[in-house]
């Protein structure tokens, strides 16, 4: 199996277990939820980003825009603590 299967199948699994998670525990702020997935998929990003050189590039990206949606929800709920 190529390491992009893998990556895909492990960020899949991971996102999967936390929503059953975070629904068995009653969660409905949806902010909650994206803030959850986001951080899942750098860390998850970030093990498989070792692996190969080629993977690293190609992840990076990935890690980059995650990162970006993770400041962007953080950035929204400061405003909304601010106001």
């Amino acid at each position: 199996m190529r390491i992009y299967n893998r990556y895909v199948i492990t960020v899949s699994t991971f996102l999967l277990l936390s929503t059953v998670v975070l629904t068995a525990l009653s969660v409905t702020e949806i902010d909650v939820f994206y803030t959850t997935y986001v951080l899942e998929a750098l860390v998850i990003t970030e093990l498989f980003s070792h692996f190969s050189s080629r993977a690293r590039h190609s992840l990076s990206r990935v890690g980059i825009i995650l990162s970006a949606g993770f400041m962007l929800a953080l950035a929204i709920q400061i405003i909304k603590i601010v106001t």
